[in-house]
């Protein structure tokens, strides 16, 4: 575990949260984590309720509920989708759609799957138009790292805009029911990985300010709430 990811993801663990009490969740809610994480941890344990998780690893009882395996780039071909699987009332796939080269309209197509009917999807994803990508395009610099040569965390295959993702969701049927850009990050955290964080205290928060005072379309983050009808 890399304890610099978490700290630089907490405000966006917290704006998560807020936001599942917000859309209604209970104890005896229904809820799918895609992609077993930090997070999966922080909904069991902040709505006390049993929460499953969906990705690699093995069928298995865990700590927060139920893990199922299944590779989300299998669903590019629909007779290769696990089948069986329960139904939620709320499904998070939260910093997932990014690290797929599946077409993102078949990963949604299947995921949706999994609501029950008036069921929410939560997707957080990173801004693929942010501004310091914009920048770094500007200065001649790919904005985007190069993919990494472990297949099980490959870093990004694609980013997406908001654009893209209200139409993807218009054409699997589903209802927006929320759309915000934020920079629900912790800058003073920015750098980090194996080998620990290098914390900059003044610098990340002077970008924490900027950052969360720009332009809606510039922001880093993108999260996105639908409804199955």
């Amino acid at each position: 575990m890399d304890p610099g990811y978490d700290d630089y993801h907490a405000p966006r663990y917290a704006f998560l949260m807020h936001l599942l009490q917000k859309f209604g969740v209970k104890a005896d809610s229904t809820i799918l984590d895609i992609g077993k994480s930090e997070l999966t941890t922080r909904i069991h344990e902040a709505f006390h309720v049993p929460v499953d998780s969906l990705g690699f690893g093995s069928d298995r009882p865990t700590e927060t509920g139920r893990h199922f395996e299944f590779d989300l780039n299998l669903a590019q071909h629909q007779h290769t989708w696990r089948k069986g699987l329960p139904t939620y009332e709320f499904v998070v796939m939260a910093e997932v759609l990014e690290h797929l080269h599946t077409a993102p309209q078949l990963v949604l197509e299947f995921v949706s799957g999994l609501l029950a009917p008036k069921g929410f999807l939560v997707v957080q994803t990173p801004n693929a138009a942010a501004l310091t990508k914009r920048i770094k395009l500007l200065l001649g610099r790919n904005p985007y790292e190069m993919l990494r040569p472990d297949i099980s965390d490959p870093g990004h295959y694609r980013e997406y805009t908001i654009s893209e993702l209200r139409q993807i969701g218009k054409g699997l049927g589903l209802h927006e029911e929320k759309c915000v850009t934020a920079f629900y990050f912790d800058a003073r955290f920015a750098h980090h990985g194996p080998q620990g964080a290098r914390p900059q205290p003044i610098l990340g928060m002077l970008k924490n300010r900027l950052y969360g005072a720009l332009p809606k379309n510039f922001r880093e983050g993108i999260t996105i709430v639908w409804r199955k009808p």
